[in-house]
């Protein structure tokens, strides 16, 4: 049986003009966050990009290797191992493939450097075992993630093409 915790509430619209930007803002947080495309994106939709961008696929693979990262830290601390930058580095990698002409990320993986002392290896590697079942965003991404939508639509007066056009028809 779930309970909710929290709602996560986030805005976001597409910057104007003819591009591929959005802008997001969690509820709550004053900073805006924007999203592009770049590179294999950006030839997949066969776009010119002219100011290339972190996409939204590349912040999925963020808020893994955050989670996780943050995870593995909190296990590790947890049993006198430090965490610290110097002790614990972590790349996240994103394999984003076209599949039946979809663009889809498939897999994530991420690759931990630890320097630990020579007594504490068993419990690392322990706590390296167990970690990935207690990060959220890895669970959330693993168990697959329910997206639905709906919609309001709202009439405004004709657009200036459908205008112009009327207008040209009655000449």
């Amino acid at each position: 049986m779930s309970k909710v915790l929290q709602v996560s509430r986030v805005k976001v619209e597409k910057e104007p003009g003819k591009n591929k930007i959005k802008r997001a803002q969690v509820e709550g947080f004053p900073d805006v966050i924007r999203m592009g495309v770049h590179g294999g994106i950006a030839q997949f939709f066969k776009l010119s990009v002219t100011e290339p961008m972190v996409s939204t696929l590349d912040y999925i693979v963020a808020a893994v290797g955050g989670c996780m990262t943050g995870t593995v830290a909190g296990a590790l601390e947890a049993r006198g191992v430090s965490a610290d930058p110097s002790k614990l580095q972590v790349e996240a990698e994103g394999q984003i493939e076209d599949v039946d002409g979809k663009m889809i990320l498939t897999s994530i993986k991420l690759h931990y450097t630890l320097k630990v002392p020579k007594d504490k290896r068993a419990t690392v590697e322990r706590a390296l075992e167990r970690h990935e079942g207690l990060c959220a965003a890895s669970e959330s991404v693993r168990r697959g993630i329910t997206v639905t939508w709906d919609s309001k639509i709202e009439e405004e007066a004709e657009s200036a093409s459908q205008q112009s056009a009327q207008s040209s028809a009655a000449d």
